[in-house]
């Protein structure tokens, strides 16, 4: 019994010894971020790169201007603006347009919940005037919009897919949706959604994001619930964000489009 009674203590010290050596379980690291100010922060610096680089078409690559370039701030044909509300905040979200895409069979444009086959390359802007390394690329990949961070899914209703030209060898599509999604820390990874004892490296937080993507397909008109109707149009409040609408007061967690009972 006393062997015991020593393994406890001794796991017990353990223990404490573990959560007092990483704050991050006893405590927020992000509890003094002013979100509003970092979105006036966020936006200052997306505006300064814009501003301040252009893009290469002959090396398909973002350069520093050093001859009279045209920003990419200024291509107004080619950079989408989009104004978004999240958490109450508002942001700007930046989309810039290497090629739309030109499909044989024109399906329009996806919507934020619809199912996405896609190219990216994630990278951060750590200063205003420089353009961080890829952390991260996948290719032909399938991805739910509504799944994935706010920015993502807002940006990729701008680009329409190409065509499937595979021919007994690897997936090849050809004319494509290109370009760049610039996103702001509210609408990538916010750490308002932090939760103590998580990973504060695990994700990003409160990063500037800077998605390279390519749009090969994607399912129009995604219904996720598989119940007949358009996952976009189970959208009770009629404020675009099918997200955030919960009718079943059997299920109030479950939002409309991913359950079957609601339509």
């Amino acid at each position: 019994m006393n062997k015991i009674k020593y393994i406890f203590s001794v796991l017990a010290v353990v223990v404490i010894i573990y959560a007092c050596g990483d704050d991050n379980f006893i405590s927020n690291p992000f509890a003094d971020v002013n979100y509003e100010e970092l979105a006036v922060s966020d936006n200052d610096s997306l505006v300064k790169f814009l501003k301040s680089h252009y893009y290469d078409s002959t090396l398909d690559t973002i350069k520093s201007i050093v001859n009279g370039e045209t920003a990419m701030f200024d291509e107004t044909n080619n950079l989408d603006i989009i104004n978004l509300e999240e958490n109450d905040i508002n942001y700007k979200l930046y989309v810039y347009k290497k090629e739309q895409g030109n499909p044989i069979v024109d399906k329009s444009f996806p919507t934020v919940v619809d199912s996405l086959f896609i190219n990216y390359k994630l990278m951060l802007l750590p200063r205003a005037d420089s353009l961080g390394a890829a952390i991260e690329t996948n290719t032909n990949i399938w991805f739910s919009s509504d799944q994935n961070i706010r920015g993502w899914a807002h940006g990729f209703t701008k680009f329409l897919g190409g065509n499937n030209v595979t021919n007994n060898g690897p997936i090849t599509f050809a004319d494509t949706g290109k370009g760049y999604l610039f996103i702001p820390g509210g609408l990538g990874y916010p750490s308002i959604n932090f939760q103590i004892g998580q990973d504060p490296n695990a994700r990003p937080y409160d990063r500037v994001l800077i998605f390279e993507i390519e749009l090969l397909d994607f399912v129009k008109d995604t219904d996720h619930d598989n119940d007949g109707k358009p996952s976009i149009l189970e959208d009770a409040n009629g404020d675009g964000d099918p997200r955030n609408d919960f009718s079943d007061p059997n299920n109030p967690t479950l939002a409309d489009y991913l359950n079957p009972n609601i339509k």
